[in-house]
This record gives structure tokens, C-alpha cells and sequence, in this order.
């Protein structure tokens, strides 16, 4: 696992295209591929500016949660941003309950240690 501004810009683009469509699905929802492609390009862009930190992993549960949780049956950037900012305050309040109030890091929803960098 790492972070979005570690991923190669294609792979990311590719993993979004994926995911995009998946979502769709879900929704039960059809668009056109240029639609997909188009919506896809604009979260690839997004995750770079404004979510670099996060991990992909962290992304597909946003969207995960944002489908099965939302009264809106639509996927554009603005519902995105909203399920991406939600998913990313539970891993905030889960690393602080595990880093500063000594809570047991396996029963707490959403955490996840940071990756090791790996040194020579």
C-alpha cells in the first residue's frame, strides 16, 4: 500500500477508470465510456490535489460507504469530495484514538499504521 502521490499517474488513472465504473454499477446507473473516462480523469486529478496522503484503499471505501450510506443516487465530484472528506475523518479520529487515547489499534474502525518506508 501507498500513498496517492506515489502512484504512477497512468496506474491511478486505470485504477479510477475501475472504480468510477464499479460505481456506476452499484448506483445502477449507466453513462456513456466518455462519461466514465471524463469523471474518472477529474478524480484522478482531485485524489493528486487534494487527497495525496490517503492510500487508494482508503478511496474504494469512501466510495464503498458513500454508496451504500447515501439518500443520492449519483456519482459526480461533488458527492465524491463529500464521501472521500467522511471516510478520511474516520481514519483521523481512528488514528488519534489509537495514537493519543491508547486504544487497541484491531478494534478500532478505520485505522491503519502508516506504510513503512523501507530504507537501504
Amino acid at each position: 500500500m501507498k500513498h496517492i502521490k506515489q502512484e504512477n499517474k497512468k496506474d491511478l488513472t486505470l485504477k479510477c477508470v475501475d472504480l468510477v465504473s464499479k460505481t456506476f454499477v452499484e448506483l445502477g446507473q449507466t453513462k456513456s465510456e466518455q462519461d466514465i473516462v471524463i469523471l474518472a480523469q477529474s478524480l484522478c486529478d482531485d485524489l493528486y490535489a487534494d487527497f495525496k496522503n490517503l492510500m487508494f484503499e482508503d478511496i474504494q471505501m469512501a466510495f464503498r460507504k458513500g454508496v451504500r450510506n447515501t439518500d443520492l443516487f449519483v456519482l459526480n465530484v461533488k458527492t465524491y469530495y463529500s464521501w472521500i472528506k467522511s471516510w478520511r475523518a474516520v481514519i483521523w479520529e481512528a488514528r488519534c484514538k489509537v495514537e493519543n487515547e491508547g486504544a487497541d489499534p484491531k478494534t478500532v474502525v478505520g485505522y491503519r499504521p502508516e506504510p513503512k518506508l523501507l530504507t537501504k
